[in-house]
């Protein structure tokens, strides 16, 4: 005879019997009702997802977004924490990319010989059962388009016996249309987050940008400004170079005011006043967990200059670790914010000042040669006063 300790929480509510038709009929409306009310995308994932568990007999949920080819886990229930940190590429795995491309709920058979996403990730396996035994996954669509997936696990077999595909597809549509909604809220947060940093960056880059200009007709500085009005027009990245109190940050600023996206603030930013610890968080963002006091998800300036110019200002101080990093977000155009394995794609046009000898410094293995060689794609540099007569 069975005990209690030794059953999961879905084979006691199997032997308790299925939940009558009001509470599934409860649960709908429930989340129906959620897709009007007030809700930050966090708390409308959670909430979509603990009704889903009150309907289903179940030991693990997850809702994931599909972003591309790729989903993400944004909300969990029965599953260990890293599984929020990790990304399902379709072709990667078998059952996800079935579920994704179904029109209808698919249940998997306990022996079926795909390997299923979430093996290891289930939380408080009875017994020592290993193995997810009872796979459902439901495609999550709004208006025509698949927006995400919902998936159920059980340990025991047969879990699932008692649901209806009517249920499972009414559920599906009403997850749909929260998970759509949750994205198109969160969005909308990140905009304004945004707004709200551009505009603070705007305001800074106003006032320095009243701070002074560059003088003269000796036949150097009339090279530089040539040279300045030549590369202005492109968004080919700048390396500016010279001695220190020159006017390197004129020059950046003169090439961004003629440049097309001079109705964009020029975004500065002093790499040898960075310390280490907080360097990466300053230029490529953080989500909230992701270090003591990283209390919510905050764009990097690397977002925040999307569209615009991102002034990094003595280049040379960079930390060798973060030159890595840098050199990715030049090529690619995409980065990854501390503490999240997702991608951000970023349109940047990026200058770049150092009083150092760039060469001197990759010769010390303290500057990488690539980055140099990235940054470098149109060099200028500006001459001292003494040449400038």
């Amino acid at each position: 005879m069975l005990t209690t300790t030794a059953l999961s929480q879905s084979q006691l509510r199997a032997v308790s019997g299925w939940p009558s038709a009001a509470q599934p009929l409860a649960v709908l409306l429930e989340i129906a009702r959620d897709l009007t009310r007030g809700l930050a995308a966090h708390d409308r994932y959670a909430r979509l997802l603990d009704a889903v568990c009150r309907a289903v007999a179940c030991d693990a949920a997850c809702l994931l977004r599909l972003e591309g080819e790729v989903l993400h886990a944004v909300s969990a229930r029965g599953l260990v924490p890293r599984a929020l940190e990790l990304s399902f590429p379709r072709r990667e795995h078998p059952r996800l990319d079935i579920i994704v491309g179904s029109a209808r709920p698919v249940r998997f058979p306990h022996d079926s010989s795909l390997p299923d996403p979430f093996d290891g990730l289930v939380s408080g396996a009875p017994g020592g059962v290993a193995h997810v035994h009872d796979c459902l996954g439901m495609a999550l669509t709004e208006g025509g388009e698949v927006v995400g997936a919902l998936t159920l696990d059980a340990f025991g077999a047969g879990s699932f016996d008692g649901l209806s595909p009517e249920f499972l597809e009414l559920l599906a549509a009403l997850a749909g249309a929260a998970l759509r909604t949750s994205a198109l809220i969160e969005a909308l947060e990140r905009r304004a987050q945004h707004r709200e940093q551009l505009a603070e960056e705007l305001q800074r880059s106003i006032a320095a940008a009243h701070s002074g200009s560059l003088l003269g007709h000796s036949p150097a500085l009339s090279r530089l400004l040539r040279d300045i009005a030549m590369v202005a027009g492109s968004d080919l990245p700048v390396l500016i170079t010279g001695e220190t109190g020159v006017g390197k940050e004129l020059v950046a600023r003169q090439i961004h005011a003629a440049s097309r996206r001079a109705r964009e603030p020029l975004i500065h930013v002093n790499c040898a006043a960075l310390p280490e610890q907080v360097a990466e968080s300053e230029l490529f963002g953080h989500v909230a967990g992701a270090f003591t006091g990283a209390l919510r998800d905050r764009a990097g300036k690397f977002e925040v200059a999307s569209g615009a110019t991102l002034f990094l200002d003595e280049i040379g101080e960079l930390a060798l670790p973060l030159q890595p990093k840098l050199l990715r977000a030049l090529q690619q155009g995409e980065l990854q914010r501390v503490g999240s394995d997702r991608t951000h794609k970023v349109d940047v046009r990026v200058i770049a000042a150092s009083n150092r000898d760039l060469e001197r410094e990759i010769a010390r293995e303290r500057f990488r040669s690539d980055l140099f060689h990235r940054l470098a794609a149109f060099p200028l540099r500006v001459p001292p006063l003494r040449e400038r007569r």
